[in-house]
């Protein structure tokens, strides 16, 4: 990497965040952070510190070596803090997080010597006699001192050391935001450079973009807000945010903006350049988190699908030769398989949250309608016409009651969930099903599928079919977004208008995008609003590929005349997401596959251990529990199918979730697998 060389006394006076990045210097050439922090570490800085109680801030204030590392990911962080402040905090959170396990061990410890779990401990064998015997004698304190010094050193250490470790776990992050929303800001700032605006111009549009371009725009607004409130040129402000950015991507790109902004080179076609280059990189970094993604289900076949075998017929053959009975199963597969299923949907997200577009939403100047004042009020026909308004709105409401199921389908909960619970109480009231562990035993397919397996299906259905609805019509628009902006540029290349291309390309598209053009342009010329009428459609339809290129379009419009080119970009940028989420789905297909797959293999397996081996049990003589080499009780074979058919239920709806979220990074996604799945699992025990 080139790195632009440092401007004499260009930083002299910057902050900590301003600072050079990089491994430690050596100690005859300290970088700029650790001057500032040491110049902070003074005499006279301490003193004042020190009369703070316990003087814990300037202990850490004057010990700079240490964490200058940490200043530098707390900037990067955006916390605003400086590493004294932060680790003063996190030495209190420590503190009192070790009070508590403190707390937790001497709580423990009296339980424990109520139960009488003491009064089997010997006296060690390997120490000296009277040692051994005074640990004896009082194994109970020994034993009290001893829980609370672990839990509330293991406490307070765990949570000094994850504070500590927070700000790197946010600066990764945000290194990731920004490596992948970078090409498409970049795009962004090609368009708006080729209609003509200039280098601040276009910082100052990409700072505005927050809701668009997320962290990117954030790197760009501290640009816009060094020039502007600090009075720094805009060199050094560029240099400022390459300093603090922790994105090595972005630091490169400020690199070569500056080098071109020195030898006064072209900054369209620097922007052309670097936008192709980015959206190659873009494409390289994707395949490593799909092989990371591809990883991941591989994992999850082993620790959910071969592991739960493994562990029951463990229990089975445990069971069969000591008795151990079914409650260690049981709270693998009621508590630790599905805790398991969560956090590894939680590290699937974290894992994709950088991956994750920014917000599509568009908030408009004038949104909120104005409200009409005296003399409009006072009009003998204004209750009239609201009451007409009402009533159209009313009408509105009718004619298409699933309106706002298909817009937010997370809405069906507010009508599913409660008429489930009625459901449910009805249910119960007229004793069709009982809620207790021994209808479960006693008929565990029945009682299972009217209280659990009916209710899910009940909220579960309509939330899908809606998610997939709006899915569909997203992915629907992203597919023929990029034709028809191939469409237009051809059309406003060769002389056509805006208004008359879009209505061009509604004539020869169909579906949601085709109304929507229209609308578009017929509030073009209604209102002659470019920008408001392609940001409005944005807001519309609230679709992150199209929200993009609305954003591009109005600032394009407003800049300049030859709208094919801008036009053009505005295609390319769409197509490359359109392929980055096609690869996406293309690549994982195969391991959604081998996890379903694994699914009925875990349920195959369970049939078989079912009908093969408890149901010869259950005709033999060892249920009744004769003596012999092994024996099981006829409650512990109930209990156990009950647990396989649980299981499969959990499995289901936890590998159907996670499938979903492999597959598109969306939970709801995998609804549908995991109702597939959970009838699957109801069938086969139905039949058998």
């Amino acid at each position: 990497r080139t790195h632009v060389p440092r401007r004499a006394g260009a930083h002299d006076h910057a902050t900590p965040g301003q600072r050079a990045r990089g491994p430690c210097p050596p100690p005859d050439r300290r970088s700029a952070l650790m001057v500032h922090i040491q110049e902070a570490a003074q005499p006279d800085v301490v003193q004042a510190l020190r009369a703070v109680p316990g003087g814990v801030r300037a202990y850490f204030k004057t010990r700079p070596d240490r964490h200058w590392k940490l200043q530098e990911r707390l900037n990067q962080a955006r916390f605003g803090i400086t590493y004294d402040v932060y680790l003063t905090r996190i030495a209190a959170y420590a503190v009192g997080t070790g009070l508590v396990g403190a707390l937790t061990g001497f709580t423990l410890a009296i339980v424990l010597a109520q139960t009488g779990a003491f009064a089997s401990i010997d006296a060690p064998a390997l120490v000296p006699t009277a040692f051994a015997q005074a640990v004896y004698e009082n194994r109970v304190v020994v034993a009290a001192v001893g829980s609370v010094t672990t839990l509330g050193v293991l406490s307070g250490s765990m949570a000094w050391v994850v504070g500590y470790r927070y700000p790197s776990a946010v600066v990764d992050v945000r290194r990731r935001k920004l490596d992948v929303t970078l090409p498409h800001a970049i795009v962004y700032m090609y368009a708006l450079s080729f209609g003509g605006m200039g280098l601040t111009a276009v910082l100052r549009r990409m700072a505005e973009a927050e809701n668009t371009y997320g962290e990117v725009a954030n790197e760009f607004d501290m640009i816009v807000r060094d020039v502007d409130v600090f009075g720094n040129d805009l060199f050094t402000a560029i240099r400022n945010a390459r300093n603090l950015t922790p994105s090595d991507n972005l630091e490169q790109f400020f690199d070569d903006l500056l080098s071109v902004l020195d030898s006064g080179g072209e900054l369209t076609t620097f922007l052309e350049d670097e936008s192709e280059k980015y959206m190659e990189r873009a494409r390289t970094e994707q395949q490593s988190f799909l092989d990371a993604l591809a990883t991941l289900s591989e994992i999850f076949v082993v620790a959910f699908v071969a592991a739960p075998l493994f562990v029951v017929v463990t229990m089975m053959m445990l069971s069969l030769l000591g008795n151990v009975g079914t409650l260690p199963l049981a709270l693998i597969v009621y508590v630790v398989v599905p805790l398991g299923m969560a956090g590894f949907l939680v590290a699937i997200s974290v894992l994709s949250e950088p991956y994750k577009q920014p917000s599509h939403e568009l908030q408009l100047d004038d949104r909120s309608a104005a409200v009409p004042d005296g003399g409009v009020q006072a009009h003998p026909y204004f209750d009239t016409f609201r009451r007409i308004r009402r009533k159209e709105w009313l009408q509105e409401r009718l004619a298409d009651p699933t309106a706002l199921f298909r817009a937010k389908p997370i809405a069906t909960l507010l009508l599913t969930v409660p008429l489930t619970l009625l459901g449910i109480g009805a249910l119960v009231t007229t004793g069709l099903a009982e809620p207790t562990p021994e209808a479960f035993i006693a008929e565990p397919v029945s009682t299972t599928a009217l209280l659990v397996i009916a209710p899910f299906l009940a909220v579960a259905v309509p939330l899908s079919i809606f998610h997939e609805l709006a899915r569909r019509r997203d992915r629907e628009i992203a597919e023929r977004l990029p034709d028809a902006l191939d469409i237009l540029a051809s059309a406003n290349q060769m002389g056509v208008g805006l208004t008359e291309g879009l209505d061009l390309v509604a004539r020869n598209l169909s579906g949601r995008l085709s109304t929507e053009l229209r609308q578009v342009s017929n509030d073009i010329r209604w209102n002659n609003d470019i920008q408001r009428a392609l940001l409005g459609l944005a807001d519309r339809l609230q679709v992150s590929q199209l929200t993009r290129t609305c954003k591009i379009l109005a600032e394009g419009s407003r800049s300049t005349g030859d709208l094919h080119r801008v036009l053009d970009i505005a295609a390319e940028d769409t197509r490359h997401r359109y392929r980055l989420a096609r690869d996406r789905q293309q690549t994982l297909s195969s391991y959604t596959a081998v996890v379903i797959i694994g699914f009925l293999v875990y349920l195959a397996v369970i049939v078989i251990i079912n009908e093969s081996f408890l149901g010869p049990i259950t005709g033999s003589g060892l249920v009744s529990g004769d003596a012999g080499p092994v024996s099981i009780s006829g409650d512990a074979v109930a209990a156990y199918r009950t647990l396989f058919f649980h299981s499969a239920i959990i499995q289901g709806i936890g590998t159907g979730l996670i499938t979903g979220k492999l597959s598109d990074n969306q939970v709801l996604t995998g609804l549908k697998y995991s109702i597939a799945l959970v009838l699957i699992a109801l069938g086969v025990f139905v039949v058998l």
